[in-house]
């Protein structure tokens, strides 16, 4: 079933809302952390500026104030150096304090900059200095000493301007450290939500690719891999079709020669002796391989079987004196158990080139010493959508068994690892047991050997 439009669009506005949420969690989470790291240097930070400025004031004032009253040249070069000391730092601390502007609104509303605190600084101390500069070169006087001119009171007003700018930055700074303390007890919980918001909506991305991969990709690929297989199938088919022509044609031309010699040579042999019954039987398989001819005319498509009984026990017996001679040779125990009387309702023949096909492949896979065994037992399988009661055939070797990679593709035809094989004997062998409402199961494990089982309806179910 194909996707509607609609389906597709919600699906990819899920993905987006999904997408933004998790990306505004992550962002928000960084950012959270990233503030609270900057948070927790800068009263440390701001406590540092106030103190250095307002002890640097106090002892520039103490330098100037004794300077002005008895005007020692030692004391005007110390507030010299100390001036350009303070000059230094401040430039030092701009060029090293971070420069960006930090706003927190929640859970808090206030803002902190310390290169526009350093700035404003900056800006008064040069006002204090020029003033500074003024106060030191007016004349003794003998009021000098209270740094009662003009000049020395807009002195004044600077260091207090300068030791006012302190004090606010050391109350930012105590404002800022009260908060971080306060947040040691809903950080974690904020952070906490964060990190559960992002699980639940990883769950839920998890959750809606399961989804989308079984409403969409799955059978869309299940759609894509059908109509692959039909495609090489068919074209497997075509060439099959063409082969079966030709095989055909050359079998038949053989096949009839040697069955009108045979009929001659059976006029001069003795009814009842060896030879008589060697001739029935290789009369019987040339029946059979005339039959195999006309299947392959059929493009891989087995005819319509002529269902009759048949006993299990009499076929594998018959199958088992049939292969005796080659399991000799190789050294191969070739051994029938006991069927239990089961019953079945198939084509003969047809079920006959089906074992033939089993028991040979078995016997390429032991090559040397092993035991092939065949059996045939009652049980129940699910067949046609119904519980049925079925015969099982088994074909079971000792051999070396099939790896994965050739199982996927063991019943396609002209598929074959054997050296010089058609890859035709299990297709046909598979259609063969459809067509008689069964199944062909197979069951390897590389090393212990295989077992191919026919399941069969028992006789009362088609008969």
């Amino acid at each position: 079933m194909w996707p509607t439009v609609l389906e597709v669009a919600l699906l990819l506005v899920a993905v987006l809302a999904i997408g933004w949420e998790v990306f505004h969690a992550m962002r928000t989470a960084k950012q959270l952390d990233l503030t609270f790291i900057t948070f927790r240097t800068l009263p440390d930070l701001y406590f540092r500026i106030a103190d250095h400025v307002e002890s640097s004031i106090g002892e520039l004032n103490e330098i100037l104030f004794r300077y002005t009253s008895n005007r020692d040249r030692a004391d005007l070069e110390n507030f010299q150096r100390k001036s350009q000391e303070l000059s230094n730092w401040l430039a030092s601390e701009k060029a090293f304090a971070p420069q960006t502007k930090v706003l927190m609104l929640q859970p808090a509303q206030f803002t902190t900059d310390i290169g526009a605190l350093l700035d404003e600084i900056g800006k008064a101390y040069d006002s204090y200095l020029a003033d500074a500069r003024l106060a030191a070169s007016e004349p003794a006087t003998a009021e000098g000493s209270n740094l009662r001119s003009a000049t020395s009171d807009k002195l004044l007003l600077q260091s207090q301007r300068l030791r006012g700018i302190a004090s606010k930055a050391r109350a930012q700074g105590l404002e800022i450290q009260i908060f971080v303390s306060s947040s040691k007890s809903w950080l974690p919980s904020v952070r906490r939500v964060l990190q559960e918001a992002l699980f639940v909506l990883a769950v839920f991305s998890v959750w809606l690719m399961v989804v989308a991969y079984r409403r969409f990709v799955s059978p869309l690929r299940r759609q894509i891999i059908e109509k692959d297989t039909i495609i090489e199938r068919s074209q497997k088919l075509v060439h099959f079709g063409e082969l079966a022509a030709g095989v055909a044609h050359e079998l038949r031309n053989p096949l009839t020669a040697i069955r009108l010699r045979l009929f001659t040579l059976q006029k001069t042999l003795i009814g009842g002796t060896p030879a008589h019954e060697d001739a029935l039987v290789i009369r019987g398989e040339i029946d059979r391989l005339n039959h195999i001819a006309t299947d392959f005319l059929q493009l891989a498509r087995p005819a319509e079987p002529r269902l009759a009984p048949v006993a299990a026990e009499p076929l594998l017996l018959e199958m088992r004196d049939l292969f005796a001679p080659q399991c000799e040779r190789q050294s191969i125990e070739l051994k029938v158990e006991s069927a239990n009387g089961a019953r079945f309702d198939a084509d003969a023949q047809q079920m006959k080139q089906v074992l033939i096909n089993l028991i040979q492949n078995a016997a390429d896979s032991i090559e040397v010493e092993g035991t092939i065994t065949l059996r045939a037992r009652l049980d129940t399988r699910r067949l046609d959508k119904r519980t049925s009661a079925v015969v099982v055939l088994e074909v079971q070797d000792t051999g070396t068994g099939i790896p994965p990679e050739v199982r996927k593709r063991l019943f396609d035809p002209f598929f074959s690892t054997k050296k010089g094989g058609t890859g035709l004997g299990l297709s046909i062998a598979a259609q063969i047991v459809k067509n008689h409402h069964g199944i062909l199961e197979l069951d390897t494990r590389p090393g212990e050997g295989t077992t191919f089982a026919i399941v069969l309806p028992v006789e009362h179910e088609h008969s």
